[in-house]
């Protein structure tokens, strides 16, 4: 016998996370669909901090307390960070930010991702109203006649539903299934990533450095240590990627001018390749994509999961207090509305990275020129950070992984 949900939900990452706990909370009956087995079993808990972490923004932060969730977090592994400094290599296009002149406590919150994770699925676990298919995958979609979905996963398990949200990822295969086409572009470059020790304190503070080659940035962590992105054209990317240890950091320190000292130790590196993709249509029919399985932007911009909590916060309260059947036009609302504002933000993080990479005379003139007025004017900047905050787009300046 088929099994009929309010709502099914693919991919129990954070965003499909979020959103299935979102809609349980709201009184839906969700299936939720994931290939992983529990994060325990992969990803058993480490006193040393992961490689893996994400500049929450007080938006999201805001989302996940209504949910309950930030609150569980461990907040001795949350770090609040109060200020931001971003200069240019040539030394000019300075500018800082300080949450003080906000009278906000913080900019932001640097977390590892998979704290996040296991108190968004412990919450998911509380949840009488969700029900658990992993490990499980989608294999076959088919809509009936009623405009039902049924789903049929890999297990053999047949569930229909009025609407399916897929929150499987970049590559999502719900996506495919689906056949909603997604464009993809890369930026010729690779990102490495470490958790680093320097000689002086982050000063809660993120750091960011705009090279020729490509930004590099400063995460402050709670243990004192930093999480570094640094990305680079491939070929630099692979020298670095080479280098023992203590060559490493020095060639991170000198990268940084030294602001934090000398870098003492490093842990293992990753790296990956940096790239963009959208999506001609978020909804289609009974599905609707979400997070990186409707947008991913360059991780300068460090608002993956941010704009993913955001997909699924416009979305419950815009259907929300509906009833099923889905409203159609209220999904399609929602698609304009999350497909504009984050096309908008892939065209923002591709232009910032073109411009603090240019080497025309003219554009470099023009930036500088720009963040010296905004520097040099209290009311030009509490503007800016304060549409920023607004927007989650003072984020968009510092990378995630």
């Amino acid at each position: 016998m088929t099994e009929r949900f309010d709502v099914i939900v693919a991919g129990a990452g954070m965003v499909g996370a979020c959103a299935a706990l979102s809609f349980s909370r709201c009184g839906f009956r969700t299936a939720l669909i994931e290939p992983r087995p529990p994060l325990d079993d992969i990803d058993p808990v480490d006193a040393s901090y992961d490689l893996r972490v994400s500049a929450i923004s007080p938006l999201s932060q805001h989302i996940l307390s209504k949910l309950g969730v930030w609150p569980a977090l461990d907040q001795s592994r949350v770090e609040h960070y109060h200020q931001m400094a971003i200069w240019h290599e040539n030394g000019e296009a300075n500018i800082t930010f300080d949450s003080v002149e906000l009278a906000r406590d913080s900019l932001g919150a640097i977390v590892e991702n998979r704290q996040i994770l296991r108190a968004l699925l412990a919450a998911c676990e509380a949840q009488s109203t969700i029900e658990w298919f992993r490990p499980d995958a989608i294999e076959l979609l088919q809509e009936n006649s009623d405009q039902n979905l049924r789903v049929t996963l890999k297990s053999g398990v047949e569930i229909e539903s009025d609407l399916l949200v897929a929150a499987d990822g970049r590559n999502s295969n719900t996506r495919s299934l689906a056949g909603i086409d997604a464009w993809n572009g890369s930026y010729d470059q690779i990102a490495i990533v470490a958790n680093l020790v320097t000689e002086l304190p982050h000063q809660h503070t993120a750091w960011q450095r705009f090279l020729k080659t490509g930004p590099l940035a400063f995460l402050p962590l709670a243990n004192g240590e930093s999480s570094i992105v640094w990305s680079c054209d491939t070929e630099l990317a692979e020298e670095i990627l080479k280098m023992n240890d203590q060559p490493f950091c020095d060639a991170v320190g000198q990268a940084l001018e030294y602001r934090l000292g000398a870098v003492t130790a490093t842990s293992d590196r990753l790296s990956f390749p940096l790239s963009w993709h959208s999506c001609n249509r978020w909804l289609k029919n009974r599905i609707l994509l979400i997070g990186d399985a409707a947008h991913g932007v360059h991780p300068l911009a460090g608002q993956g999961v941010n704009l993913g909590f955001s997909d699924v916060d416009v979305l419950i309260d815009m259907i929300g207090d509906l009833s099923r059947p889905w409203n159609q036009r209220k999904l399609r609302q929602f698609e304009r509305q999350r497909k504009s504002e984050t096309t908008l933000a892939t065209h923002l993080f591709t232009g910032l990275k073109w411009l603090y990479g240019s080497d025309n005379p003219v554009l470099n003139r023009l930036r500088n020129s720009a963040m010296q007025c905004v520097q040099a004017s209290p009311w030009s900047k509490r503007l800016l950070m304060k549409q920023a905050i607004q927007n989650m787009a003072l984020n968009h300046l510092i990378p995630k992984l």
